[in-house]
């Protein structure tokens, strides 16, 4: 199996446990709690792991700040807009916007070039995706998510190629992985912890199971995709990445009891085939 064929598997895994791992900070009655409990679970994971991995160099160090601050205005993002909309509409948005944004970026800053296939795979990965949040008519209500997930998807993509950079430059892919999920899994847990520390405890003693498995999840995905990024075009990584959306679809329907219908499995149907053309591109 070639690098570009073992990414795409990797991606895909990632997907899946991306979705869940929302689904979760969704579910929670206070979404910022249940976060801050995800973000921790992460914290204590990759701290038991520093001692496998170096110190990083100073190039690597600029890459994990900057990546620290995008992520943290990215979490609270995604907290206000799974406060007030539907994960089945929110979910989709927020995960449309970067890949086109992340064509871009990689395209200027990291100097990679698409095909034609690929790029008319991101394309309709982005569009099936982009469909999926408009299935019904937009409300003054569904205003105030849609922006929220829109902002959120923005830091997304600019993390996203940080990361790519920050990879690249590291030793190894674990080092970056450990280090970046560290400090990025400080912010929230310490907001929690000053804003409410009564409600982060009790939090903690009725749903750490939840919070638990949220934050196995989300540094397996976020590890995954790291190491995805490493032996693939970021803009490619990325796109695939977005086929979570389907099982986010899936999520909404079975978990939260939002509609899911034919139009959203015709979107599901051009993810898909956005997936073929970037399979056999490569």
């Amino acid at each position: 199996m070639d690098n570009a064929s073992i990414a795409i598997t990797l991606v895909l895994i990632s997907a899946f446990m991306h979705a869940t791992w929302n689904a979760v900070v969704r579910a929670g009655s206070s979404r910022f709690m249940t976060l801050a409990m995800v973000d921790g679970t992460a914290l204590l994971i990759c701290l038991a792991a520093l001692p496998l991995v170096n110190v990083p160099n100073l190039e690597v160090w600029v890459y994990v700040l900057i990546s620290v601050m995008l992520n943290t205005v990215y979490r609270l993002f995604l907290i206000k807009a799974y406060e007030t909309g539907d994960f089945g509409q929110v979910y989709p948005v927020m995960r449309g916007v970067p890949p086109v944004l992340v064509a871009l970026f990689s395209y200027v800053l990291l100097h990679e070039q698409l095909s034609f296939p690929s790029m008319t795979g991101v394309l309709l990965i982005c569009a099936g995706i982009i469909s999926l949040a408009f299935v019904r008519g937009m409300t003054a209500q569904m205003f105030k998510p849609i922006l929220m997930a829109v902002c959120a998807g923005v830091f997304i993509a600019s993390y996203t190629v940080v990361d790519a950079k920050g990879v690249r430059a590291s030793e190894t892919v674990l080092q970056y992985i450990i280090y970046l999920t560290v400090f990025q899994s400080i912010p929230i847990p310490l907001l929690a912890f000053f804003k409410a520390r009564s409600a982060l405890i009790q939090a903690v003693r009725g749903h750490w199971r939840v919070g638990a498995m949220g934050g196995v999840f989300y540094v397996s995905s976020y590890g995954l995709v790291l190491f995805a990024l490493s032996l693939d075009a970021v803009a490619r990584v990325s796109a695939l990445r977005e086929t979570s959306v389907i099982i986010g679809a899936i999520i909404a329907a079975l978990f939260f009891r939002e509609r899911f219908g034919w139009r959203r499995m015709l979107s599901a149907f051009v993810i898909v085939c956005g997936i073929v053309l970037i399979k056999v591109s490569t």
